[in-house]
């Protein structure tokens, strides 16, 4: 399954937040699993998420205004490939995501 996430953070920044969220996803994987990534060149993250003893392969390629992303699901796991395939672009999008402004006021108590 291929998707693209669109953005406005520029390359770097893009790729800084992706690689400062993959830790996160060990956490949300269920029953346990595992995640190893690593940069192949300048802009593209070759990720294997292990769980249950099948492994998804994750391609993203990070543009400047993009994110371009492929997933592929193991045979046994097909019939969740949807489920899959949006977990990992709801997980990247909010990678992706502009945090909150804080640079206001503090709430009144």
């Amino acid at each position: 399954m291929q998707f693209d996430i669109p953005h406005t953070l520029g390359k770097a920044e893009a790729k800084r937040r992706i690689g400062a969220g993959i830790p996160k996803l060990e956490r949300h994987i269920p029953g346990g699993g595992t995640v190893q990534a690593h940069w192949t060149g300048d802009d593209r993250l070759a990720m294997t998420v292990t769980a249950m003893g099948q492994k998804v392969v994750v391609d993203m390629m990070v543009e400047e205004a993009v994110v371009r992303a492929s997933v592929q699901v193991p045979m046994m796991l097909s019939m969740m490939a949807g489920a899959i395939s949006g977990f990992v672009q709801t997980s990247a999008q909010k990678m992706l995501e502009k945090p909150a402004d804080q640079s206001g006021p503090p709430p009144h108590a």
